[in-house]
């Protein structure tokens, strides 16, 4: 992690590192050294000129740092930097390619054989840990191009990767509020805060009065502060049990009435039942009378059917009765004539 002063830190970083691996040989000076421009290098042989900044996109997504306060604080913005040193010696036209070469070489071995800053060649306020540092491997078009963005033509010159690097943030939010929730008419009680006093007293102490004296003052405060925390617990007890008390007995109220309205209710559903029973005794008692006076009307036509049969019959007998006797009569009659 690093303040926003990361950029300039790696630039003097290197700076250093280069000056301490270079001087005295094959630079006599470290003031030959340093970041400027291409274009404008001053007296710097050896020139460190950074050319890009990128965000490092292969870093995963980070989570929010949780400072000690409790607070919580935005990821850190991750970064890649790009520097190009190249070489411009001032020496005479013979000698000065091939000391450009020499110096050339002797910064590919120093970052070669420090592959990560270390910690010594930082600012000694930074908090950022050791820094990778790597070259990177371009074609020649690519370093053309770029000593062209500068306005200057191609130089013997090396290009080396720094980073990732973190950038802290300053948003820092306040943590959320917790929020304590307490349910009516169960046995949920408040956690009992116990506050202990101790106090330490040397043998020195001891054997003065006036420290002695000061000590049982300060015994006698404390008990009467504990008495007093011990009496504003137990009355916070008793106003959570006396609220607890009455919920529960509205409970037992609520529950109590639900009972009596649900035995009200199956009360009245077995008086409908029976009065329906009732009702289709009474029904079935009127079929029975109705089937009786049936029975007794079909009785009393076959009885009036049976008396009107005799009735018949007995005019048939008198009625062959009586033609008996016209043909005897008539019978008799008829010998007398002969």
């Amino acid at each position: 992690m690093a303040k926003y002063t990361i950029i300039s830190d790696v630039g003097q970083a290197i700076t250093n590192i280069l000056r301490d691996k270079l001087i005295p040989e094959p630079i006599d000076k470290s003031e030959k050294i340093g970041i400027c421009e291409p274009k404008d290098r001053g007296d710097y042989i050896v020139g460190i000129h950074p050319y890009d900044i990128k965000e490092d996109l292969t870093a995963q997504k980070r989570e929010p740092i949780h400072l000690p306060d409790g607070r919580e604080q935005d990821p850190p913005s991750m970064i890649e930097l790009y520097y190009m040193i190249s070489v411009s010696s001032k020496a005479q036209i013979e000698v000065k390619s091939a000391e450009e070469s020499r110096i050339i070489g002797k910064i590919i071995q120093v970052f070669k054989d420090n592959q990560v800053i270390p910690q010594k060649y930082l600012p000694d306020d930074s908090k950022i840990e050791e820094i990778p540092i790597s070259m990177i491997p371009l074609e020649m078009e690519e370093k053309v191009k770029i000593w062209t963005m500068f306005g200057e033509s191609y130089k013997l010159s090396v290009f080396y990767l720094v980073g990732p690097v973190a950038i802290d943030s300053e948003v820092v939010r306040k943590p959320e509020k917790r929020v304590e929730t307490f349910i009516i008419g169960t046995s949920q009680r408040i956690p009992r805060k116990i506050v202990q006093f101790e106090t330490r007293i040397t043998e020195e102490d001891i054997d003065d009065e006036y420290t002695q004296d000061y000590a049982e003052e300060n015994s006698e405060e404390e008990e009467e502060g504990l008495e007093e925390d011990e009496e504003l617990l137990d009355d916070s007890e008793k106003d959570i049990e006396d609220e607890e008390g009455e919920d529960t007995s509205e409970l037992d109220d609520l529950f109590d009435d639900k009972e009596e309205d649900d035995e009200s209710d199956e009360d009245d559903e077995l008086d409908d039942e029976l009065d329906d029973e009732n009702d289709e005794s009474d029904e079935n008692e009127d079929l029975d009378e109705e089937i009786e006076d049936d029975e007794s009307e079909s009785d009393e036509n076959n009885n009036e059917e049976n008396d009107e049969s005799e009735s018949e019959d007995e005019i048939l007998e008198s009625n062959g009765e009586g033609n008996d006797d016209t043909d005897l009569e008539s019978n008799s009659d008829k010998n007398k004539k002969n």
